[in-house]
């Protein structure tokens, strides 16, 4: 049990670490999407509550705000192996524990959107993952009830002044 916890420390710091090495891009990209949407200032840093996936050489940052008018706001940060860095806002509702959001995100030079979904369970938050379709400009569940969760991405929770 000793030896878990231990290796659990040293993972968390490596993200940690990773994370503030590699910060730059991913707020070059929320600065486009905030100016897109109006916005001048990220969400308050002290209300959000965080949670990150660290496996070898990818990294997954999620940081959640939850607003007065029920709706769940936040970023989303995929930096996956030899593949461009996702990054970007989200907006959505919690469903049971489950939050659905559509996702607006850089990569590639272009603002592309695709919903997401994430299980939340203790401290855990497992990504959902199904067939998609595209309506219109963005990229949606074909059925969001027939969702696979756990057999992927899974964040633990972090504290988030320790990755800004």
């Amino acid at each position: 049990m000793m030896i878990i916890n231990k290796n659990i420390n040293i993972s968390l710091i490596l993200l940690l670490l990773l994370m503030a090495c590699g910060q730059r891009n991913g707020k070059d990209s929320d600065r486009i999407l905030d100016n897109e949407r109006g916005l001048s200032e990220s969400y308050p840093e002290k209300d959000n509550i965080c949670y990150a996936y660290l496996n070898e050489k990818d990294t997954v940052r999620l940081q959640i705000d939850q607003k007065a008018d029920g709706k769940i706001r936040g970023r989303l940060t995929y930096k996956l192996y030899e593949k461009d860095i996702n990054s970007g806002s989200f907006e959505g509702k919690m469903l049971g524990d489950t939050l659905f959001a559509e996702y607006r995100f850089a990569s590639e030079g272009k603002i592309s959107k695709r919903e997401v979904a994430f299980l939340f369970k203790d401290n855990l938050v497992l990504e959902g993952y199904g067939p998609m379709t595209q309506d219109g400009d963005i990229f949606r569940f074909e059925s969001p009830e027939r969702l696979a969760f756990g057999q992927g991405i899974q964040l633990l929770r972090i504290n988030c002044d320790g990755g800004n």
